[in-house]
């Protein structure tokens, strides 16, 4: 199988097997805990949707699940879009969350769209397919690696016209999300889109992104962002304090924060360390946190 599935470094073998097992009980508490209504529709207005959709891009098929406002029959508003990764494991109990707190002023109210594989087994494997760039090292043992731009591709025009044709979307307020490898891929998709206008994507949430993968390419690669007035593009960034490693070949987090502000600049990303936080800890409260940021951002607060 490679790498763990959220923690790129270099003891893959050791820590394999047991960030693995934590995965699939989460994945099981989950699925327990919130079964959402499957209507098999893209078009219901009932609250979780849930298609298959065959990317002719990335030359796959992805399952799609949708989590609507609890008001989405009834108000006829438009609402944001948050695409989120690694679906098979985190749709379920964030769209549940999305929900009641959306309810109360917690957060935005917004749609929820899940890109998954069949299964989480086929998720380990094709989450490095699609969330790197670029190839990866020999020495991380991926089956396949480096599809980010066909992923990316797949998500701003196959996906994104899907979800705009059949639901009432606020195309100027668009979000990714991703954790880990995730993050990393939403950390790139924001620097790939920085120098474009034909862009879906507008606000970009990581949360502990897997930074070191390649040798912190994706940190290198910060250095050509264009810092440009027009650029209204948004990332939100974080890391668990607990997270330092203590490899001497790892960056500390202030040198990473340091170097992201003075290549990305304050205007455009936020980046914060929870100090009390691990790898593995840091999903829920950046998602949330990232969304009422962007809403304060936007002036919707």
């Amino acid at each position: 199988m490679g790498l763990a599935i959220f923690n790129l470094n270099r003891k893959i073998n050791a820590n394999m097997k047991s960030h693995f097992a934590y995965l699939i009980v989460l994945s099981l508490l989950t699925v327990i805990g919130c079964q959402p209504r499957n209507t098999g529709s893209a078009i219901s207005a009932t609250p979780i949707d849930s298609f298959q959709l065959v990317s002719a891009t990335v030359k796959d098929n992805f399952a799609i699940k949708v989590s609507l406002p609890a008001e989405y029959a009834t108000s006829g508003e438009k609402y944001p879009v948050i695409f989120l990764l690694d679906a098979n494991l985190y749709f379920d109990i964030f769209a549940s969350a999305l929900r009641d707190y959306g309810k109360v002023g917690l957060c935005p109210q917004a749609i929820l769209v899940g890109i998954g594989y069949k299964d989480i087994l086929t998720m380990d494997s094709l989450r490095q397919r699609d969330y790197t760039y670029p190839l990866a090292k020999a020495e991380y043992e991926m089956a396949t690696s480096g599809g980010a731009d066909n992923f990316l591709s797949f998500i701003e025009n196959e996906l994104y016209s899907r979800i705009s044709r059949s639901y009432r979307i606020d195309s100027t307020n668009v979000v990714l999300y991703g954790h880990s490898l995730g993050g990393y891929f939403t950390l790139y998709s924001f620097l790939k889109r920085s120098g474009s206008q034909e862009h879906k994507i507008n606000r970009f949430i990581a949360a502990s992104p897997s930074l070191h993968y390649n040798d912190y390419f994706l940190l290198s690669l910060t250095k050509q962002y264009k810092k440009t007035l027009s650029n209204s593009s948004k990332v939100y960034i974080t890391y668990g304090g607990l997270e330092n490693s203590d490899d001497p070949s790892s960056l500390g987090l202030v040198h990473i924060a340091d170097t992201l502000y003075k290549n990305i600049g304050r205007e455009n990303l936020t980046f914060d360390i929870y100090s009390s936080l691990d790898h593995m800890d840091t999903q829920f409260p950046t998602f949330f946190k990232g969304l009422n940021l962007f809403r304060e951002v936007d002036g919707n607060d």
